[in-house]
């Protein structure tokens, strides 16, 4: 049926709820993203790098450094290996959402010589500048002026903040070189916690995340934006939210699961690589 609101992916306004009597959340009956209604910026001021970070991972952003280091370097490899050898040394790289720019400086260390950053965070955008000598473009990324061709782009669960998807997607393809890498992190509905626990899903969906997509759907949205080499990767392996704790703890059964997780990016949360035509 009609929601009265286009999906902020597509554009079509065929919609359901995903709750009956619940109007916030809304399945696109086109695309099949899922998108909020309800949807509401945050305040990103200090408080959300300290205080909220460390409640919901027992340390400040800037404490888990190493953490998010370690993934950034990661994140880097599996960008490379979309890249002809040394490209990403030789090219543009914008980090979008850069926060205190962990990432940035991971690139920088891995030969990445032109590095970027946009952070709507002023708090966040100082201490990279600071503390890394970075440059970042403090803006919201509808009011930012961004010069193009870059090889790479990141945006590490960011996308699922902007209040237009489809519109922001279609600008950073713009944005690219032909050849160049967009790659990104957002919440899945391909995993766990949206197909066996829907409910608290559903009660614990954060008022500032507008969408959330499936590997498949991203897939579909990146291949009619002219993207090709899709690549997804599960954003964390987790068979405690499938089986019974006893089970879930046994190394066998910890091993297949997380190969079964890695092959169809079973997961809460997702990882996409793409390459612009």
């Amino acid at each position: 049926m009609p929601s009265g609101e286009p999906c902020p992916l597509c554009k079509t306004s065929q919609s359901k709820l995903l709750f009956e009597g619940r109007a916030v959340l809304r399945r696109c009956g086109t695309c099949r993203a899922v998108f909020n209604t309800a949807y509401s910026s945050a305040d990103y001021g200090s408080a959300y790098f300290n205080e909220e970070y460390r409640a919901q991972y027992g340390k400040t952003y800037i404490e888990d450094f190493d953490a998010i280091y370690s993934l950034s370097q990661v994140r880097l490899r599996r960008i490379k290996a979309l890249l002809p050898p040394s490209a990403l040394k030789r090219g543009r790289l914008l980090d979008l959402g850069c926060a205190c720019g962990f990432f940035l400086k991971a690139a920088r260390d891995m030969g990445c010589n032109d590095v970027t950053g946009m952070e709507v965070s002023l708090t966040a955008a100082e201490y990279c500048q600071k503390t890394f000598g970075i440059p970042v473009l403090h803006a919201a990324f509808d009011e930012a002026t961004l010069e193009p061709p870059f090889r790479t782009i990141t945006a590490w669960y960011f996308l699922e903040h902007l209040p237009e998807t489809g519109n922001a997607l279609k600008r950073l393809a713009g944005l690219l070189e032909p050849g160049g890498v967009l790659a990104f992190s957002m919440p899945s509905i391909r995993g766990p916690q949206f197909h066996l626990h829907r409910r608290e899903w559903y009660a614990a969906h954060p008022i500032d995340h507008r969408i959330d997509l499936s590997p498949g759907i991203a897939t579909k949205a990146l291949k009619s934006l002219g993207f090709h080499r899709i690549v997804t990767y599960p954003g964390g392996i987790h068979p405690d939210r499938v089986l019974p704790s006893a089970i879930a703890g046994l190394a066998t059964v910890r091993s297949l699961y997380s190969a079964v997780s890695r092959k169809l990016s079973f997961s809460d949360t997702m990882e996409v690589y793409c390459v612009k035509k």
